[in-house]
């Protein structure tokens, strides 16, 4: 009784994060239901501002808008002579992102995950009849996996569970298809099994012999998209908090609209006439059959302020919410150049956010870089150091970084420091600085011994001075 119990929670909770997934979906295509009923026949005052694709766009511009780097080292090898030499790990990785697309993959894995709360990318190994010497990774739909973890630690997955909907090819028949990937009692491997069932039928059908992934380590990566302590699942930049304001900012929006069609344009109203006994003459004169009677314009008294405040604070709460400033949307009323201090503030909140989804979604590439080093036989992750470079999130004002280096170095701050704090890498730095000044050397050198011998550079080297014997 007690265990149907606990499979009917988990089948509803898995049933109320579908929904969750597909409202946040709805909103994210400007799908939301309708604030208002509309007649057969009658026009639509209906109005869907879309701020919920801003919100996700924005923040996965934010976290992979620009380029990320990611460098690869071992941390075995001891300082070579040639330290200019390049690391065949780091030369790996960056052609394997390459052969993934990387930034147009990371673009797709964050609108997942900032839509769904979670974001998961599979692995698989490259097929080599097809000439391919990468492994692939792939952006798992949020809403198609279901993984199970240890009921002691959500952090460790037993196994994952990928299901969709599809069409046999053959016989064009609707099926459900499945993968299974469970890791072995003895944790050393995973197996994947492909499953499908047809029609209606519960019965699943094996479709090959499972395939064994031959490493401790699941080829499904995951991550939250933003936290949700004591829970496997992510949260969304659109949870059911942001969604409400939505619907509030659409019902609002179209009150207003139903109101300026109705009442908008002046209504012509009298008394002390009948209809017919109504005369306008051809040159539009208006002739009232008596002196009593009335004729006059119904007009709104109202401009609907408390209604467009009403709007402003609704939007306005939806930015609190949602951690997405105004200035985000490129929306700045009357202000001038702005310095960084001022950038930082106004931006603040989202800023805030992109520092999580970092943190999060940083873990999860760091941890799947040093897989697929492993992978590509480069050593497991306690040999290999992976750095991961982010772009700065607000424009630079170089003068003013400069500036205040500047002021830092009076005060003893070592250059190194500096150069890192500008961005720079000390160390290239140096070897550029001293190459620069033996190019000078050598050239100073190569002017001198023309010198020497009577040639003037930039002459021709087939005319000779009269002291080399030759006709000027």
């Amino acid at each position: 009784m007690i265990s149907d119990l606990i499979l009917q929670a988990a089948a509803m909770e898995q049933h109320e994060r579908l929904i969750m997934i597909r409202t946040a979906w709805d909103a994210y295509k400007g799908k939301l239901p309708a604030s208002l009923k509309v007649q057969i026949g009658q026009p639509n005052d209906n109005v869907n501002l879309n701020f919920a694709r801003t919100i996700v766009d924005d923040g996965v511009s934010f976290l992979f808008g620009d380029e990320v780097e990611f460098e690869a080292g071992d941390k075995t090898d001891e300082a070579s002579d040639d330290s200019s030499a390049p690391d065949p790990a780091d030369q790996w990785l960056k052609k394997f992102w390459e052969k993934n697309h990387k930034m147009t993959l990371l673009g797709d894995v964050a609108l997942n995950g900032g839509v769904c709360g979670h974001a998961f990318l599979r692995v698989r190994l490259p097929d080599e009849s097809k000439g391919e010497k990468f492994p692939r990774l792939i952006n798992l739909d949020p809403a198609t996996v279901t993984p199970v973890w240890n009921p002691d630690d959500y952090q460790d997955v037993l196994f994952y569970v990928i299901q969709w909907n599809a069409i046999e090819p053959r016989t064009m028949r609707p099926m459900t298809r499945r993968q299974v990937i469970e890791c072995a009692e003895n944790g050393l491997t995973w197996s994947i099994t492909d499953e499908a069932s047809y029609g209606d039928s519960k019965v699943w059908v094996t479709l090959d012999e499972p395939e064994i992934w031959t490493f401790p380590w699941a080829p499904i990566f995951h991550c939250q998209n933003l936290p949700a302590p004591n829970e496997f699942w992510g949260q969304s930049d659109l949870e059911s908090d942001v969604v409400d304001v939505l619907k509030s900012i659409n019902y609002n929006t179209s009150n207003i609209a139903r109101i300026l069609r109705f009442h908008a344009h002046p209504k012509t109203w009298g008394y002390g006439f009948a209809q017919r006994d109504l005369k306008v003459d051809v040159d539009n004169t208006i002739v009232l059959p008596n002196k009593e009677a009335r004729l006059q314009n119904l007009e709104m008294t109202s401009d609907l302020t408390s209604s467009i405040e009403f709007y402003k604070r609704l939007k306005e709460a939806l930015h609190e919410i949602a951690q997405h400033p105004e200035i985000a949307t490129g929306k700045l009323e009357s202000a001038g150049p702005l310095s960084g201090v001022a950038l930082n503030i106004l931006y603040r909140p989202l800023l805030q956010k992109t520092a999580k989804k970092r943190r999060r979604y940083g873990d999860m590439l760091t941890d799947l870089n040093c897989k697929m080093l492993e992978l590509a036989g480069f050593g497991d992750r306690d040999t290999q150091e992976i750095e991961t470079h982010w772009p700065n999130l607000l424009p630079d004002d170089a003068k003013e970084e400069a500036d205040t280096a500047l002021v830092l170095e009076g005060l003893g701050v070592s250059k190194d420091t500096l150069l890192q704090r500008l961005g720079f890498d000390p160390e290239l730095e140096k070897e550029k600085k001293a190459k620069e000044v033996q190019d000078a050397a050598d050239v100073g050198a190569a002017m001198l011994k023309s010198f020497d011998k009577g040639q003037i550079p930039g002459q021709n080297s087939s005319v000779r001075t009269a002291s080399d014997g030759g006709d000027e």
